[in-house]
Order: structure tokens, then sequence, then C-alpha cells
């Protein structure tokens, strides 16, 4: 059994030893690097007198206890309880902000819509003072020719009434050219009569 014990504490060993030697490349800077840090320490602080090494032990112990003292358990440090109430504070003044701006927001927006149905109407009766004049334009044009067309029918009864005209002048000028004839030849059967 004790055999059986050793062997196996010298596999275990071995395994180790197996391990130590694969991450020595790795461990042995750290070990030299903390043995240069721990020398270089150890020269402000003497190493043969413990009255400074029970100091700093008592003075750690008492700030332990002074902290266990201001902050037990569950409750908090003051510091940190003002922290709390800051941010409180940044919270609710946040909260304001936001309902503030939510509340120009709804103004503002109530003003843009009730611009809008203001330009709206303002819109819909220009288009509807339009609308009249446009009809009334229409119905102006419409009486022009109406009277166009009335002014047309005269000027062609007019032309017909000169065409007529004229031909009347034409038969009175050949009926005043006949009486012409008729006067000459009166006249040469009196000449003719008087002698």
């Amino acid at each position: 059994m004790i055999l059986q014990g050793v062997d196996f504490i010298q596999i275990i060993a071995d395994i180790v030893a197996a391990i130590l030697n694969f991450l020595y490349p790795i461990v042995r800077p750290m070990g030299i690097f903390m043995v240069s840090w721990m020398e270089y320490v150890l020269q402000f602080f003497p190493q043969n007198e413990l009255t400074l090494y029970i100091a700093i032990a008592i003075v750690i112990v008492v700030l332990g206890l002074v902290v266990n003292i201001a902050w037990p358990g569950n409750k908090k440090p003051g510091f940190l309880s003002k922290v709390e109430e800051i941010d409180e504070k940044i919270e609710k003044k946040a909260k304001e902000l936001d309902k503030k701006v939510e509340d120009k927001t709804k103004e503002l927006e109530e003003k843009v819509e009730e611009k809008v149905e203001e330009i709206d109407a303002k819109i819909k009766k220009k288009i509807k003072k339009a609308k009249e004049k446009v009809k009334a334009i229409e119905e102006k044009t419409e009486e022009i020719e109406d009277k166009v067309e009335e002014l047309e029918e005269k000027t062609e009864e007019l032309e017909e009434d000169i065409e007529e005209l004229e031909e009347e002048a034409e038969e009175l000028e050949e009926k005043t050219e006949e009486l012409e004839e008729d006067i000459e030849e009166l006249e040469e059967e009196l000449e003719k009569k008087e002698e």
C-alpha cells in the first residue's frame, strides 16, 4: 500500500515536472521579474525589523474596521448615496425636459396644423374666386361671340343691301342714260320742227 502511494506521488511529480519543463520558457522570465521587483522593494523596507510590518498590518486592520463600520453589508457609503441622489435629480430634470419638449412639440404641431388649415382655407377661397372670375370671363366671351355673330349677320345684311343699292344705282344710271337719249331725241325733233 505504501509503495503504491509512493508510486502515485511519483507519477504526479513526473507530470508536474513535465508541465514545468514545458512552461519553463514562460515561467522563468516571470519568476525573474518577480524576484527583481521584490528585491527592489525590499531595499526600501528593512528585513530584520518586524515593527514596520506589524504597523502596516495594524493600519490595514483599522482601515478594514473603519470601512466595515461606514459601509456595513447592503448600506452604501455616503458618497455613493450622494451620487445616486445626483443621478435621481438628473433623471428628474431629464424627464422634466422631455415633458417640456413634448409639450412644445405638441404646441408647435397644433400651430402648424392651424396655419395649414388657414392656408388651405385661403387657397380654397382664392380658387373659388378664380373659378368665379373664369366663369364671368367665359360668360363675357360668350356675349362677345354672340355680338360678333350679330355684327357679322348685320354686315352680311348690309353687304346684301349695298349690292341691291348698287344694282338699283346701275338701273338708275341706265334709266338716266335712256332719259338722256330721249331728251336728245326730243331736242333734235324740236330743232327739226323749228326749221
